[in-house]
């Protein structure tokens, strides 16, 4: 399944908004913020249909995956935008997260908890907010539900000047930041022990770049952790390693496969759009000079002009 898809749902007394574009979106927030109302509503409206009084627009079928029979409802399941509600028991199960590689559906799934065998990214990370517009609904004065990113990781305040650079990768991505940050740059060795190099380290000043297509599980923690330290530490999360070379533009890439990865990154194929990325790069680089290797770095990519345009795609502030 690909694409962008927006999602109205509403009936008398709620309306809510949604937009999903990857295979996994989340919703998080703390209770009575709607999450679960907006579950209730696809499902009774899946039961019920018209005369249950609710509305869904959706250029997708939008349907509510239960513990009822939810591996046989899943496997019959194509070309659908399947909510799960955070109290469904399978859901940080293995055989989940097993049928979800693979599969032609969008997933919307509500869970204040990190989700550790799933991928997601932490641009598909929302929370729900109440926005009033009594003025466009006098006669009914809806409370609308939209969607805002809850973390948002993208924006860095001020110059940086870490002691050191911590990569969660340890192949490429890292031989390409040790170029960039000299002997500041260590590895993390993988997603899962970000966090940790984080805590553990004895530095003022950290910076820490993740592939953020895939770290959304991750991010919660190390978030937490800085908010309740104090820790001075910046999380630099781009789409993945392999996406900044295609930004930079060493090699051709149309404008489209960056801006609407959406419409490309088809999610019975690829995972993550980290998944996406690396294929892309390694498919259209084959027979260049700039072969890529996601386990070690062609050394053209280490020459004086590439790593300048590496480093021009990059926020200035970390540099």
């Amino acid at each position: 399944m690909v694409g962008k898809y927006d999602i109205e749902v509403y009936n008398n007394k709620a309306h809510y908004f949604l937009t999903v574009k990857r295979n996994i979106t989340i919703l998080q927030g703390d209770s009575a913020s709607g999450k679960t109302e907006l579950i209730r509503l696809i499902g009774e409206y899946e039961a019920n249909g018209n005369s249950s009084g609710i509305t869904i627009k959706c250029e997708k079928k939008c349907t509510v995956l239960t513990n009822v029979d939810w591996e046989l409802r899943l496997a019959s399941l194509n070309q659908s935008i399947v909510f799960i509600d955070e109290t469904a028991s399978f859901l940080k199960g293995k055989k989940f997260a097993e049928m979800v590689r693979g599969s032609d559906n969008y997933f919307v799934i509500v869970s204040r908890d990190d989700l550790a065998l799933l991928p997601y990214s932490v641009e598909e990370i929302y929370g729900l907010k109440n926005v009033s517009d009594s003025s466009k609904y006098k006669s009914y004065k809806k409370v609308y539900n939209e969607m805002y990113k809850l973390y948002n990781l993208a924006d860095v305040a001020g110059k940086v000047e870490p002691e050191v650079v911590i990569t969660e990768d340890s192949n490429s991505g890292y031989e390409c930041y040790k170029h960039i940050y000299g002997d500041k740059c260590e590895t993390a060795g993988g997603k899962s022990k970000v966090y940790e190099c984080i805590r553990q380290s004895d530095k003022d000043s950290i910076l820490s770049i993740v592939d953020g297509a895939a770290f959304g599980a991750d991010v919660g923690k190390v978030m937490r952790y800085l908010t309740l330290t104090g820790k001075k530490c910046v999380l630099y999360a781009p789409e993945s390693f392999e996406y900044l070379l295609l930004k930079a533009g060493i090699i051709e890439v149309p404008k489209a496969v960056l801006e609407e990865t959406y419409n490309y990154a088809d999610s019975s194929k690829y995972l993550s759009w980290e998944e996406y990325y690396t294929d892309y790069i390694v498919q259209n680089t084959q027979k260049t000079v700039f072969r890529y290797g996601k386990t070690k770095l062609n050394e053209n990519y280490t020459a004086p002009k590439i790593i300048d345009k590496i480093k021009n795609v990059m926020p200035e502030q970390i540099l």
